[in-house]
């Protein structure tokens, strides 16, 4: 619209300098004021008529409205002929950041212990091109969106998911799993009006002498891990050791069974082959005295 008043007004420019020149009654001035005024007037319908094309680049959306009426229908990417009277508000439907800036929203929220928490949380989001004309009959500019929509739902969507996990869940490592539920929460806040991306979970925060707990909490759940740990390692040693036992024992037990007085006698014999001469030797008797014996010698 603030081009048309310019456009408008440089051709009443024109128009003046038209009439001025041919009131001076000087025919030498006439023709020079002529071409002047052509040019002047030929300028502000330039602006008119640029005017009557909009461009809406690649990422972006763009909304007509003339005199308090907005179009239903959004302008896509590409070059568009409209009303020269009509303003365009272009908005972006690539996905954005908010806060922007690479920014964080600080979030205090309630667990289901109705402990508090501060939380800094971020998401990606983008905007549904088909619904920027009702969201600006609605909310007005993208700002406007931006904080009506984005920052309520992400404010609500935060506590609520909160609301459902205990302390000991908001401060677990797994925090894809509280990003998931803040996700579908923020989504179910904003409708259809934007698509919530991805959330980012940056940091918690708990009053000192709740975190001053937890951390006592994770610290003797380690050191009962680690106990249970080494009771199997003990477990596992003692198995070990019962198994060599009955190895052991099985061994023995073989062994015993072979050893027959045949057997012996056998293997009695065998080694007294294996002994140099004069070796002397204990020869087992029936009554259980043993007499000694020198291999090669010849006498006892």
């Amino acid at each position: 619209m603030g081009q048309i008043i310019l456009a408008m007004f440089v051709i009443l420019v024109g128009g003046v300098v038209r009439a001025a020149g041919a009131a001076s009654g000087k025919p030498s001035a006439a023709g020079p004021t002529k071409v002047a005024s052509y040019g002047i007037m030929f300028a502000g319908v330039a602006l008119i008529i640029g005017n009557a094309f909009a461009v809406v680049s690649v990422g972006e959306v763009g909304v007509k409205h003339f005199l308090g009426s907005v179009d239903p229908a959004p302008l896509l990417e590409g070059v568009h002929m409209v009303n020269p009277l009509a303003s365009i508000e272009k908005m972006s439907v690539r996905e954005q950041s908010f806060p922007s800036g690479g920014g964080v929203e600080v979030i205090e929220a309630q667990t289901s212990e109705q402990l508090n928490v501060t939380l800094e949380v971020a998401i990606l989001f983008r905007l549904d091109g088909t619904n920027a004309p009702d969201l600006y009959q609605r909310l007005g500019s993208e700002d406007n969106i931006k904080s009506s929509i984005v920052l309520n739902a992400m404010r609500n969507g935060v506590r609520d998911a909160v609301a459902t996990k205990s302390i000991n869940e908001i401060f677990s490592p797994n925090r894809r799993e509280i990003a998931t539920d803040m996700h579908e929460a923020i989504q179910d806040k904003a409708g259809d009006r934007i698509e919530v991306v991805e959330v980012f979970v940056r940091d918690v925060q708990a009053p000192p002498r709740v975190r001053e707990a937890i951390e006592a909490k994770l610290e003797r759940e380690q050191e009962v891990e680690q106990e249970r740990f080494q009771t199997e390692i003990i477990q596992e040693r003692a198995q070990q050791a019962i198994e060599e036992a009955k190895g052991i024992a099985e061994a023995q037990k073989i062994i015993s069974e072979g050893l027959t007085p045949a057997y012996l006698t056998f293997h009695y014999i065998e080694q007294l082959g294996t002994l140099p001469a004069g070796s002397v030797v204990y020869v087992p008797t029936e009554g259980g005295v043993p007499l000694m014996r020198s291999l090669g010698g010849g006498g006892n």
